[in-house]
């Protein structure tokens, strides 16, 4: 397997329909998984992360992670030895790959498993660790409640992010009161309900630009009154526009 080659680095390129599921698992190495095309949602550690195509998850070695995909994904893994990624985030983030970083991993692919590490082939994949280790993070993730009362009010709520409902409403439909999922909200996740609903909308928002959705629909699909105050949101999140980070 790729992520067991006497390598440095190893690669592997797939091809996965959209709605297939990756069961839980994990790998001895740490994994750059990259959406050449397509978007994935990855759950991992009681949290969740949006992978947008012109972005990557890194994951550390030894986690557990399960891959859903929310359109069709050309997914491009990279996999590295710990201690060749000493520099690396030490948790799950999703990252911005810029335009060389992207053409390296694609060229990553045509490198023979058990290349020469002193030819061009290892200094291509020298480069790649050089460059993983300073990239962008970007807000991508959500934190998920572990109380089982919030866990299903969440997964209402990612089930419906157009809704109104009050906070009141939705602890009613979980058996709590509104001060308790208040209280609740920032204990469990680390952000307030509004904060956490806003940041679930700006991930689906990702999953529904791939289908070809305007900035128009999409701001309706996700519950919000017009679309410049879902680009206002989308602004003061990922500090750009809807349309620039589409056009990355």
């Amino acid at each position: 397997m790729a992520n067991r080659v006497p390598r440095p680095v190893s690669a592997l390129a797939t091809s996965y329909p959209k709605s297939h599921d990756i069961a839980p698992h994990s790998h001895p190495r740490a994994q750059l998984i990259f959406a050449v095309q397509g978007v994935m949602t990855v759950r991992a550690a009681g949290s969740m992360w949006t992978v947008p195509a012109s972005h990557a998850l890194w994951m550390p070695s030894g986690v557990e992670h399960g891959v859903h995909m929310d359109s069709a994904v050309e997914m491009r893994s990279l996999y590295f030895e710990p201690r060749r990624v000493r520099g690396a985030p030490r948790e799950c983030q999703v990252l911005f790959m810029p335009p060389l970083l992207r053409e390296l991993v694609v060229s990553a692919m045509d490198i023979p498993p058990l290349y020469d590490e002193r030819s061009r082939d290892g200094r291509l994949m020298q480069l790649i660790v050089d460059e993983v280790v300073s990239l962008t993070p970007r807000p991508l993730g959500l934190r998920m409640p572990g109380d089982p009362r919030l866990a299903r009010l969440c997964d209402r709520l990612l089930t419906d992010l157009a809704s109104t409902a009050s906070i009141a409403e939705r602890g009613h439909e979980v058996g709590l009161s509104e001060r308790s999922v208040i209280r609740l909200f920032p204990i469990e996740t680390g952000l307030s309900f509004g904060r956490w609903q806003q940041q679930a909308r700006l991930l689906k928002a990702f999953a529904l630009f791939d289908e070809g959705l305007g900035v128009t629909r999409v701001a309706l699909e996700l519950g919000y009154s017009s679309p410049g105050a879902f680009a206002k949101m989308f602004r003061r999140l990922m500090g750009t526009s809807p349309l620039a980070m589409l056009a990355e």
